[in-house]
């Protein structure tokens, strides 16, 4: 089955967005205030305003579609309710085309890379609504539009539960390491010692990270110049940007076999602890690599043999990542080193207290599910353009 092609100018308008001076926003919420949704919020969800009265042309709801049209063309955005900047526009469908169909289309990778070719500029994209409203997209009965958002919305809740179940085990895994190795309340009967970082437990060490890991490795970087370094890659290798603390299970780029061997670039073992070392927002960031893979020359890894002191390490570093932060020199762009990283201390118990906790157990079903996320999201992406096209005919189906 083939669906017609339809431009956007004939299912849905347009309302853009509204430029706030500084001025003129709030830090707090209150009566006839509205979230304000802007392109640095997107980035960074510390960097909250609200806006007072806004019109309302420039008012959304959760089910509303947002565009991003300059800041990061293309990007679509809904879940959010408030009021959203000049960078934004919102797209409002007629009775055409179902509202959810019409999201699912517009985040295809096919319709994102065809905003940004449509969009204007060079340095910064600018996509104007005359130019989105140009775009053509498959559109078929209204009834085949509901089928095939019911098909994608149910994956995509699948991939919501198993992000939601994660930040509740990465919450579990924090509040037992702080609760024993933080506050010490199970130990609190015991006799405490003197250390060079207060007291602590008798029997218990104080260690630096450089004698308590097995390993720690630098990244680098093959020479770009030497295609057989980089063509048909199969090693993953990692930068900075990728490390976000939490599990990494693929990377953007790869390279060949040679371009390691001719490189300062490491191959790291599955279970390796990675940290940004220096870039802009990324210092001191770390990610638990589950996969064997290399990284550039601004990471740094640890690697212990035992999976649990791996484990104990991982979450003393998250504890305590805004201190490393502030060790970083530099003015422009924050630096840390290896030798730095080695050398910070840390306390560790006797290695049965570790193995008698669940952070193994809870990091195994963490990365599980991070590898379903990963499928589900290639299953969705793989599946979209098929769905939209009538490539796959969903008519038979029954959603009920």
């Amino acid at each position: 089955m083939k669906y017609e092609r339809i431009e956007l100018n004939e299912l849905c308008s347009l309302s853009q967005g509204l430029q706030i001076p500084i001025a003129k926003r709030f830090r707090e919420d209150g009566d006839n205030r509205y979230f304000y949704i802007t392109v640095q919020f997107l980035k960074d969800s510390s960097d909250k305003y609200f806006i007072e009265n806004p019109p309302e042309r420039v008012k959304c709801n959760s089910d509303d579609i947002l565009v991003v049209r300059t800041g990061n063309t293309g990007q679509i955005i809904t879940g959010v309710e408030g009021c959203f900047h000049n960078n934004f526009f919102k797209v409002e469908p007629n009775e055409k085309i179902y509202s959810k169909f019409l999201y699912y289309t517009l985040k295809s990778p096919e319709l994102y890379t065809r905003m940004r070719n449509v969009a204007s500029g060079t340095t910064i994209l600018d996509l104007k609504h005359s130019a989105f409203l140009g775009l053509d997209i498959y559109l078929p009965n209204m009834d085949n539009q509901k089928k095939i958002a019911y098909i994608l919305e149910i994956i995509d809740q699948k991939i919501v539960i198993c992000e939601s179940i994660n930040k509740n085990l990465e919450e579990l895994a924090k509040s037992i390491y702080r609760y024993h190795f933080i506050d010490f309340e199970p130990y609190s009967q015991d006799d405490f010692i003197s250390s060079t970082i207060g007291k602590i437990p008798e029997n218990w060490s104080v260690q630096s990270i450089g004698g308590f890991v097995d390993d720690m490795k630098n990244g680098g970087t093959p020479k770009r110049c030497e295609l057989e370094y980089w063509e048909n890659g199969t090693v993953p290798w990692l930068k900075t940007g990728e490390i976000n603390n939490n599990i990494i299970i693929k990377s953007e780029e790869h390279i060949t076999e040679m371009g390691l061997k001719n490189s300062s670039a490491k191959l790291l073992p599955i279970n390796s602890i990675i940290m940004a070392l220096y870039g802009k927002g990324t210092a001191a960031r770390i990610g638990l690599l589950k996969l064997e893979a290399t990284t550039n020359q601004a990471c740094c890894a640890m690697i212990c043999n035992d999976f649990n002191k791996t484990l104990f390490l991982y979450l003393f570093l998250l504890f305590n990542q805004k201190e490393i932060e502030n060790l970083a020199s530099g003015s422009v762009q924050q630096n840390l080193s290896k030798d730095l990283i080695a050398n910070l201390e840390l306390v560790v118990p006797p290695i049965e207290i570790i193995e008698n906790l669940p952070f193994k157990e809870i990091y195994d079903k963490i990365a599980s599910n991070y590898f379903e996320i990963e499928y589900l999201t290639n299953l969705r992406d793989t599946l979209l353009p098929k769905l939209m096209s009538g490539e796959i005919d969903v008519s038979k189906i029954n959603c009920d």
